[in-house]
């Protein structure tokens, strides 16, 4: 008697499993190599644009081919950013960052290095079209580099919104900056939304630059106090025009004699509103 051998194969239907290949890897950047695309279409081809930074301050941006198609340095700054942008008409893509109204539209670049403890930085604005610089902030005490942009008053054209911190002296803003005239050749064309008065550095050795802004023509008086409320030094008293204003400090009183080191409160009354902040002195 034959014995029949049945042989049963079962077929199992699986899941494929996904495979992913490295489609592109930049040069080595070095440590501090950072990369992102944040929809920016910045040359115009429909599609977002790739950026990354390198360990020696520069920012390449590339096109959908994955080529460098421009590089922006800033030399002396170790961490440097495109900003963050958002879509404000909804079509899907940043076509173009609208800060001026204007129909070519502008890139926003940031930088900031760290010394010791203390951030400081800049931004840059560039026409998207001609690649050419339109606006550099100055030198931002607190800043660590990150800029987002956003239509955050409802006038139909980006702002910047950063952020500015400084743990040792105790204090931390949020700014927005927004376009109001002419670019680098008259006077700056982006500038802080707000009056704040702001010492620059607020720790100092031998003095400080108090910066402030008026919007429309103000009396003010600017005045240094110790903790005490009694007045230092009282360093400026006039009616002035709409500006922005860089006040020196240098440590010390009215008659001329250097202030002892300690903490100060600097005090800016403009109408009927008064502005104040702190900064300290070392000797």
């Amino acid at each position: 008697m034959k014995r029949m051998v049945i042989v049963l194969v079962v077929f199992c239907a699986g899941h494929a499993v996904a495979q992913y290949t490295r489609e592109w890897q930049s040069g080595n950047l070095g440590a501090y190599a950072w990369g992102a695309s944040y929809g920016y279409d910045i040359d115009g081809d429909g599609f977002g644009n790739l950026w990354a930074r390198s360990s020696s301050g520069q920012l390449t941006i590339y096109n959908s081919s994955l080529s460098a198609y421009w590089s922006i340095s800033f030399p002396g700054y170790d961490y440097v950013f495109l900003a963050t942008p958002r879509d404000i008409d909804g079509d899907g893509l940043i076509v173009p960052v609208n800060l001026d109204g204007d129909p070519a539209g502008e890139l926003v670049a940031s930088a900031y290095k760290l010394d010791g403890s203390t951030y400081s930085g800049k931004i840059r604005v560039y026409d998207a079209a001609t690649r050419q610089l339109e606006w550099e902030s100055p030198e931002l005490s607190g800043f660590s580099g990150t800029v987002s942009l956003d239509d955050v008053d409802g006038d139909n054209k980006h702002e910047m919104i950063i952020t500015r911190t400084n743990h040792t002296g105790g204090w931390g803003y949020v700014e927005v900056y927004g376009y109001t005239g002419a670019g680098l050749n008259t006077e700056p064309g982006y500038v802080l939304e707000s009056s704040r008065v702001v010492a620059e550095p607020s720790i100092c050795r031998d003095g400080t630059v108090i910066r402030f802004q008026l919007r429309a023509p103000e009396g003010i008086r600017l005045s240094v106090f110790d903790l005490a409320g009694r007045r230092v030094r009282k360093l400026l008293e006039a009616d002035l025009p709409v500006g922005e204003y860089r006040v020196n400090w240098d440590g010390a009183d009215d008659v001329g004699d250097e202030v002892p080191a300690g903490v100060y409160l600097y005090r800016l009354d403009r109408g009927n509103i008064a502005e104040a902040g702190r900064l300290v002195l070392t000797r």
